[in-house]
């Protein structure tokens, strides 16, 4: 099909239009595609678990808790700061990876912070493809069961486009706020008692303090620059009466995708650009069509084309 010269000059605009419109969703779409896919993962988790006999979770967290007691007090490395992964040149590591793996998929928790908008899968070890997936656990840090003399921590990156992960971390984080860590059906509570803003280098807040049970999320600040590291730490306080806890879960205190409105907006823009381009009627044709005395006209040749005839005849 051959488009006319006027359709020819409207295509880059409406295409201009178009992909304006994609680019202003593409955030929204991606986050919530990222969103059911932390929830479907989660969601695998909790089926997994539910399946296991009693006695394997409970000996899967007495290996945990024997892990824990043997971690070092040192300081523990920055996440971000390595150019090659330790991870991979440890042979411990792989024992490490056993260790809480209830789900073929490998997540080994959930964190929950719902002021911030965290609900995520929680992974063995801080490699960039879990980061950019959910939450990495430090591979040298206590595993996330709680307990005494523990200090587990978890982290994830902020500011990526195609996931919010931590990204509400710096600006939602309060002192005060609860926050919970989901491990074999267990679930710990925590309250933000501190939050510091720390060079890659200053890692003493990650220590263990014997007789304290803290998690601390860790996420790169400021978003975008990626110069120092927000450390938000809680420390553990009562869990829930276990029936009201069941309550929590059934009521979902986590995130949802919710409605895909991006698509509302994707749909909207595509079909505005398709309306405000359509080819018009020519003026001079309407003019032409409605001009005063067309009619009239119309009627003196149809009568002219008649009495033709009659003289032909």
């Amino acid at each position: 099909m051959k488009l006319s010269s006027q359709t020819k000059k409207r295509l880059p605009m409406q295409i201009m239009i178009v992909l304006g419109v994609a680019l202003l969703t593409y955030h929204s779409a991606a986050d919530w595609f990222a969103t059911r896919n932390h929830n479907a993962e989660l969601s695998g988790y909790v089926d997994a678990v539910e399946q296991m006999p009693k006695e394997n979770r409970d000996a899967e967290l007495a290996l945990a808790r024997s892990y824990n007691e043997k971690m070092p007090q040192g300081p523990l490395r920055d996440p971000y700061a390595y150019d090659v992964n330790p991870e991979q040149e440890d042979a411990a590591f792989t024992d490490y990876t056993k260790l809480l793996a209830a789900a073929p998929s490998g997540v080994m928790g959930r964190l929950s912070y719902p002021s911030a908008g965290i609900n995520l899968p929680i992974y063995h070890g801080t490699a960039d493809s879990v980061l950019s997936r959910g939450v990495g656990h430090l591979y040298g840090s206590s595993l996330p069961i709680g307990g005494e003399g523990t200090h587990s921590v978890l982290t994830s990156h902020s500011g990526l486009v195609n996931a919010k992960l931590f990204s509400e971390l710096p600006a939602k984080t309060r002192v005060g706020d609860i926050f919970t860590v989901t491990v074999l059906g267990e679930t710990s509570r925590y309250q933000v008692d501190q939050i510091l803003t720390v060079l890659p280098d200053q890692s003493d807040a990650l220590r263990i303090v014997p007789g304290e049970d803290y998690v601390t999320l860790i996420t790169c600040t400021p978003i975008g620059v990626n110069s120092h590291r927000l450390l938000v730490r809680g420390t553990r306080i009562a869990d829930l009466p276990e029936q009201e806890d069941q309550r929590q879960e059934v009521a979902g205190d986590g995130v949802t995708a919710g409605f895909p409105w991006w698509i509302v907006w994707l749909v909207g823009g595509v079909g505005l650009s398709v309306i405000v381009f359509l080819p018009l009627p020519r003026r001079d044709r309407i003019d032409e069509a409605t001009a005063p005395g067309r009619e009239q006209t119309d009627d003196v040749e149809a009568l002219s084309s008649e009495e033709t005839s009659e003289l032909v005849r």
